[in-house]
């Protein structure tokens, strides 16, 4: 072969390859960059452009993505959730200043997907709840002082200086069946985690009140009862947008016995 002949062979080669690069790169922009088109399952040709841009929005703020394969599977950047298909089914992903969560909510196994595998994930940045033992144990007491009517606070989480702090909201009216509040206000760098309220003399769960006001929230909520006795119940929960996940916290380490209780 010719000098110029071996010439004009790389240069062709040099054109191909920059021509799959260019197009491997409009790819990856259409599949990854801030421009990319949402996938929805419409007829382009007829459907309406004002109930098309009503569901791109839906699908903007809560996005579905499948699980890589090949690649590696990369975590929701930023504050927000979105719905994750994998191979045994779809996972529910949410990240807050304070927690990271993927969660399964849908099981296949029946059918094959062949998509990838994620791991569930609960990763709190506080580390664990008994990090604000010291204002579960302070919610105690201010439970006790007011049974048998309801009593309510918040547990704030400061991810500057990685600090809790006990916040008793405004009551608007309290009885021993009910409670209702304003809502507190963070201060900067503050993060509301923890969603506290007592059932005075009865039992401690999660009625269908809390099941309602808890459905749209990322939280940890903690009901306190049976505050007439010397063995006072408590039950805890992570929220996550309507996922009810049991976190157990010992009674006996937030319930500090004053004298003279009685059974």
């Amino acid at each position: 072969m010719k000098a110029n002949e071996f010439t004009s062979t790389m240069d062709q080669a040099a054109n191909m390859m920059r021509a799959a690069y260019y197009k491997l790169a409009e790819a990856m922009e259409a599949i990854s960059g801030p421009g990319r088109q949402q996938v929805l399952a419409i007829d382009e040709g007829t459907v309406d452009a004002d109930a098309l841009q009503l569901d791109a929005a839906l699908l903007a703020a809560a996005p579905t993505v499948v699980a890589p394969t090949h690649c590696e599977f990369a975590p929701l950047p930023e504050n927000g959730h979105r719905f994750v298909l994998a191979r045994d089914g779809l996972y529910l992903e949410v990240r807050r200043p304070w927690l990271h969560c993927i969660q399964r909510i849908s099981a296949v196994s029946s059918v094959t997907i062949p998509y990838g595998v994620i791991e569930p994930k609960m990763e709190m940045a506080f580390g664990k709840l008994g990090t604000a033992l010291a204002q579960l144990q302070e919610f105690a007491e201010l439970a006790r002082a007011a049974a048998p009517v309801e009593a309510a606070a918040s547990v704030l989480w400061n991810s500057d200086r990685n600090t809790w702090r006990l916040l008793v909201p405004e009551t608007i009216s309290a009885t021993p069946g009910s409670i209702s509040y304003k809502q507190v206000e963070p201060d900067a760098n503050e993060h509301l985690v923890i969603d506290l309220h007592s059932h005075g003399c009865l039992d401690a769960f999660f009625s269908d009140t809390d099941n309602a006001d808890d459905a749209g929230s990322v939280k940890i909520a903690g009901v306190y009862g049976n505050l007439n006795t010397a063995s006072p119940t408590l039950t805890f929960r992570i929220c996550v947008l309507g996922l009810y996940i049991t976190a157990p916290v010992p009674a006996e380490r937030v319930f500090l016995q004053p004298p003279g209780a009685k059974d």
